[in-house]
């Protein structure tokens, strides 16, 4: 047992032992009073007997001879010992002394029986005392009444063995201090088990609550009672279960933050007072070059590769503001970052600051790109607006009157405006591609139907240009699909392969591939040289650019296709070997097409 258990037990023990003791003392008491009382009784009840034999004559005679033989019947009668007493105290009869004896036997006024009963109101006239090794209860009446301020003429008196007396009081008490033993053992063993498990739980409940201090919040107690423990042991599991759901909840929202902070693409580090990284995401390791060092500081980081950013950081530090700078960091290669350190008011640690590294380059990239787009934008528009502008104005100037040259400059200014139409149509088609809303029409379309109708409106072109056009879709192949999506992306594509090629064929082909759709356009043109192939789905970007303008071309066909292609999740690819011939291709997804792949906010 623990020390409060065994403490509580002891006490308990000893002030129940006490109590029982006590208890056991008074009823005791009780008993003897009551055997004395009921001796007592029965000892008068005898007096009373003998005392309406007692020779008074001869007591008053002197005659003990008769006083002591009526003495000596009297005891036989009522089988106790008798003793007349006379006024002075001396013995004039007595049972159990023979007559020769009686005059030798000591005198009796100083006994308090006697007293009492040769002066009334004195005291008890009852006695008990230890005779001749025996325990003797002593009962004294006057023989007869005495007159007023006289004492009587002489004393009876009767004497009762206390061991006889007292027998059925001693077997009461005997069993009662047997049953009071009893009482204590049975209480103390039961107690001692009662403590034994009121200690056992205890014990769990101490055990459960160092669990819950070291963080072990699944542990539970019983609780099989309805006590004051078994209340203590259900807030226990209350306050786990309501820790346990905190600490989830804590866990989910750190969990979130660290998802969120470390899947951001800035650096971003929690500094303490003393410029220690408290902590950091991998974005922030990777630029400032190191491994996540144990008690990294800013000073041992940046001394080597990067100085500027500790001048940064102790720049804030020191004006007790934010700060935004943009200044190079060496990684792999040397870029323009833009580093911000801002002093954390809600932090419980004083001095904290969020310092965040950012690279500007993809929003250089971007705004180049954005340029590069309106530069060839306002090129592309430029040179057939030019082209309808001259023209016009020489027929203004008088190019009207010439009939020849009228014909072919109102054909010049309605091809170029043709030209403008394709390229703003174009430029909407790619716009709505583009959309972070762009909607897709999504049904079960079979690509061989499809290819054939595309072969078929482009079988007159080909014709033309003295070109084969094979179709090769030997079986139904289905993907769910935008249709409409689709046929701009394949009438791109065959457009450019009869456009591009200038003799031999143009195959299309359509096969499955581990669970998705290819459709293959393949030429025998002149081929695209290796250093080309990477930017051909650009914007604007021709391979020969005299010829695109040639066959009035916009250079947005293939970043059409390419935006179309992702937007069911697909991707698309080009092999070219020059002198031989290019087979451009793309692959959809034939069950779970996406609505949203890719890059879809920027100009790719």
């Amino acid at each position: 047992m623990t020390s409060l258990t065994a403490r509580l037990y002891s006490i308990i023990a000893v002030l129940l032992g006490l109590g029982l003791l006590a208890a056991g003392v008074a009823l005791n008491r009780d008993a003897s009073r009551m055997a004395t009382q009921s001796l007592e009784e029965e000892g008068r009840r005898e007096l009373a007997l003998v005392r309406l034999s007692a020779p008074t004559s001869e007591i008053a005679r002197g005659d003990l001879v008769a006083v002591d033989g009526w003495a000596d019947r009297a005891g036989t009668a009522i089988g106790r010992r008798v003793t007349v007493i006379d006024s002075a105290g001396r013995v004039v009869g007595d049972s159990e002394t023979p007559l020769e004896s009686i005059r030798l036997m000591e005198n009796e006024a100083g006994r308090p029986e006697v007293q009492a009963a040769l002066n009334p109101g004195a005291g008890d006239t009852n006695r008990r005392t230890w005779t001749i090794r025996r325990q003797l209860f002593y009962i004294a009446e006057p023989l007869s009444p005495a007159a007023a301020g006289t004492h009587p003429a002489a004393v009876l008196r009767i004497s009762i063995p206390v061991p006889q007396a007292y027998e059925f009081a001693r077997r009461w008490q005997r069993h009662l201090w047997i049953a009071v033993l009893t009482v204590f053992l049975a209480v103390l063993i039961g107690g001692y088990f009662l403590a034994k498990r009121v200690d056992s739980r205890l014990r769990g409940m101490r055990e459960a609550s160092e669990s819950l201090g070291r963080g072990e919040l699944a542990i539970r107690l019983p609780v099989d009672a309805h006590d004051e423990l078994a209340a203590l042991a259900r807030v226990l599991n209350s306050m786990a279960e309501n820790l346990q759901q905190k600490l989830t909840e804590l866990q989910a929202e750190r969990d979130l933050s660290q998802a969120v902070i470390g899947n951001l693409s800035e650096g971003v580090a929690l500094l303490g007072s003393d410029l220690t990284i408290r902590h950091a995401n991998d974005r922030f390791w990777a630029l400032v070059g190191a491994d996540r060092p144990s008690g990294a500081m800013i000073p041992r980081l940046a001394s080597a590769r990067q100085p500027h950013l500790e001048e940064i950081v102790r720049q804030a530090v020191r004006q007790g503001l934010a700060l935004r700078r943009e200044a190079a960091l060496y990684v792999d290669e040397r870029r323009e970052y833009e580093i911000t350190v801002l002093p954390i008011r809600e932090s419980p640690e004083a001095g904290d600051w969020l310092l965040t590294i950012r690279d500007l380059k993809p929003e250089r990239t971007m705004a180049n790109l954005r340029r590069e787009f309106v530069a060839n934008v306002s090129h592309e528009l430029k040179t057939p607006l030019t082209s309808i502008r001259g023209y016009a104005e020489t027929l203004l100037q008088g190019g009207l009157e010439d009939e020849g040259n009228r014909s072919r400059f109102v054909e010049t200014i309605h091809a170029q405006a043709v030209r403008l139409e394709a390229l703003v149509e174009d430029l909407l088609e790619l716009a709505d591609l583009e959309r972070p809303d762009a909607a897709l029409e999504i049904k079960d379309w079979n690509f061989a139907e499809i290819a054939r109708e595309m072969a078929s409106a482009f079988e007159e072109v080909a014709e033309r240009r003295g070109l084969e056009l094979q179709l090769d879709a030997p079986r139904d192949h289905h993907a769910r699909v935008d249709r409409n999506r689709i046929e701009v992306a394949m009438r791109n594509l065959l457009d450019n392969a009869i456009k591009y090629t200038d003799a031999g064929s143009v195959k299309v082909t359509v096969r499955a591939a581990d669970g998705d759709v290819r459709v293959s356009i393949t030429d025998t043109g002149r081929g695209i040289s290796p250093e080309h192939l990477p930017r051909v789905f650009e914007r604007f970007y021709r391979v020969d650019l005299g010829r695109s303008r040639a066959f009035g071309g916009t250079g947005l066909g293939l970043s059409i296709v390419k935006h179309a292609i992702e937007l069911h999740g697909g991707r698309v690819g080009v092999v070219s070997t020059p002198g031989t011939g290019t087979t451009f291709w793309f692959e959809v997804p034939a069950n779970s097409p996406k609505a949203d792949v890719g890059p879809r906010n920027g100009l790719s």
